[in-house]
């Protein structure tokens, strides 16, 4: 089977050849992994680097990242669909758990968890993927989108007719996504961190804040229910969820939330 994985980049230098080693490390006999970059015109060396491994590199100006990501996936050979940003790392052994999890029931899409890392990349905890049974209605009610991308992989056929991401959402479009796809059906889960997600504070939700907010707004007045009090139920049974479920995640939230109370850091965790 091949797994492609598309990688948005804009002067992506940094931190791109981790993000390339940990997806060449999980190359094997059973599972192809065609590995695409997509570039919007990087200035530092970006689209060099990626050469120089060998990897196709897709050239052009775009409408933001979403666009970048549906170019590489429709330009592309896989029969699964995965994207991974340029900050991002593939754990090992992910290829092997996501084909498998695909297969197992034949889900059309499969979620796993993620692990957060600093931009040095330590670690700050686990996300686990959210319950089978969550509803594209109950999603929508959380303002954030616990499915997260790099840990996202869909069927060619599936992403098609969806029509990827809706290029219009420039900083939200993987929630919407994620809203869209679970209009139509569920996904197979797979219970441990498949990639990790850096934060550096430099993350696209975190640049553009007021456009997210606004995006994710509308991505809930469309899936989500019209009842506040519903709304506020199922956000509170989520939130215990993830706090239940990822109790070194809560503890680092905790402590970033009590540093940003007393001025020693600007931000905090969702």
């Amino acid at each position: 089977m091949i797994v492609t994985i598309v990688t948005p980049t804009l002067n992506a230098r940094t931190f791109l050849r981790e993000c390339i080693e940990s997806v060449r490390m999980n190359e094997s006999k059973d599972i192809q992994i065609e590995h695409v970059i997509v570039d919007g015109g990087s200035v530092d060396g970006t689209v060099e680097l990626a050469a120089s491994y060998g990897l196709r590199v897709l050239k052009g100006k775009d409408r933001g990242i979403f666009d970048a990501i549906n170019k590489g996936s429709f330009d592309s050979s896989g029969e699964l669909l995965g994207f991974l940003g340029a900050d991002d790392i593939m754990l090992k052994g992910a290829p092997e758990q996501i084909v498998r999890a695909y297969r197992k029931n034949n889900r059309r899409w499969v979620v796993g968890g993620i692990r957060w890392i600093d931009e040095h990349g330590r670690s700050l905890g686990d996300l686990a993927a959210p319950p089978r049974w969550m509803t594209s209605r109950m999603h929508a009610c959380l303002y954030w989108n616990p499915i997260m991308h790099m840990a996202t992989y869909f069927s060619r056929e599936f992403f098609t007719a969806l029509g990827g991401f809706n290029i219009d959402y420039k900083d939200a479009g993987d929630f919407e996504m994620s809203a869209r796809a679970l209009s139509q059906e569920p996904y197979e889960r797979i219970a441990v961190p498949i990639a990790c997600f850096r934060r550096t504070g430099k993350n696209n939700s975190v640049v553009n804040f007021e456009r997210a907010s606004h995006e994710v707004r509308s991505v809930c007045d469309t899936f989500g229910p019209k009842s506040n009090l519903e709304c506020a139920f199922w956000r509170n049974l989520f939130k215990a969820f993830f706090n239940f479920r990822n109790p070194r995640w809560l503890a680092i939230k905790l402590l970033g939330s009590i540093r940003v109370r007393i001025g020693l850091q600007e931000t905090s965790y969702y």
